[in-house]
């Protein structure tokens, strides 16, 4: 299950209480982020036990993209042990999402072993 963070829960959960999670920042106006989303909320399904899965509207909470340093949307963090990355759009992304299921999943496992 995804679930939608504002300022005051990503700093809870995130920074105070250090959770490892993948964090989906999004907007409503963006195609490639509804097209993202089935596909987000798939993948939180299939690997909840390993890492907790939010979303976070860069309509609704705007400094964001100013404090992790990105500038579109959709754009994927892994945050773990304190730390995070972003996870990179592949170099064949896809046309509907920009991401790629399989390259996210990759990904996450690649920082969890």
């Amino acid at each position: 299950m995804v679930e939608k963070l504002d300022m005051k829960e990503f700093k809870n959960k995130v920074i105070v209480k250090r959770e490892n999670c993948v964090v989906k920042f999004y907007s409503v106006m963006c195609p490639l982020c509804l097209n993202l989303a089935p596909i987000y909320e798939e993948i939180a399904n299939e690997h909840s036990n390993s890492f907790k899965f939010y979303k976070i509207s860069v309509d609704e909470e705007d400094k964001f993209s100013k404090m992790l340093k990105f500038d579109g949307v959709p754009t994927l963090f892994l945050f773990k042990d304190g730390k995070y990355e972003e996870i990179p759009y592949p170099s064949n992304p896809d046309i509907l999402t920009g991401y790629r299921k399989d390259g996210i999943i990759d990904f996450i496992k690649e920082k969890i072993e």
